[in-house]
């Protein structure tokens, strides 16, 4: 209800909705229930109202304290490793583009946040991380491909 009275709102202001959200994935990202998305082999993407695409990563933004003390910190996702597949979806994951790996991560205990990291280095899924030797280790890269690997991924 509240996306669709957005979408209308964005619609009367005659704004421009996928730059928009574009802006969005870039400055706290948008979280994966709620957005379109596609795992492919070469990436994690999100489609655009307008037909395009864009390469997007992939992490938990809400942790639950115990599994921080168990589990540590989550990871970054690229690609379809079996956690983004399993997660791509669920509402504690946020679908982001982020260069330098720095991230939003809340960490709560029964629904109350006890601890929030603003600018949290985290890792890349050692999985995912592989992938980006087809793109000379260059994240920059990884992201300019998306239109390429999109049809790779789906069409070819």
């Amino acid at each position: 209800m509240f996306f669709e009275k957005m979408l209308q709102l964005h619609q009367k202001e005659d704004c421009n909705l996928s730059s928009k959200l574009l802006e969005t994935l870039k400055d706290g990202g948008i979280k994966a229930n709620f957005a379109d998305l596609r795992v492919g082999e070469r990436g994690i993407y999100f489609l655009f109202p307008n037909k395009e695409v864009s390469k997007v990563m992939l992490y938990q933004a809400q942790i639950q304290e115990s599994l921080f003390h168990t589990r540590g910190e989550p990871l970054v996702h690229l690609c379809a490793c079996e956690e983004s597949k399993k997660n791509f979806n669920h509402r504690d994951f946020l679908a982001i583009i982020k260069m330098d790996l720095r991230f939003f991560l809340g960490i709560h205990s029964h629904k109350i946040q006890r601890k929030f990291f603003n600018d949290k280095p985290l890792k890349l899924c050692p999985q995912c991380s592989q992938i980006l030797s087809h793109y000379q280790e260059d994240l920059k890269v990884f992201f300019y491909r998306a239109k390429e690997d999109y049809y790779l991924d789906f069409n070819a």
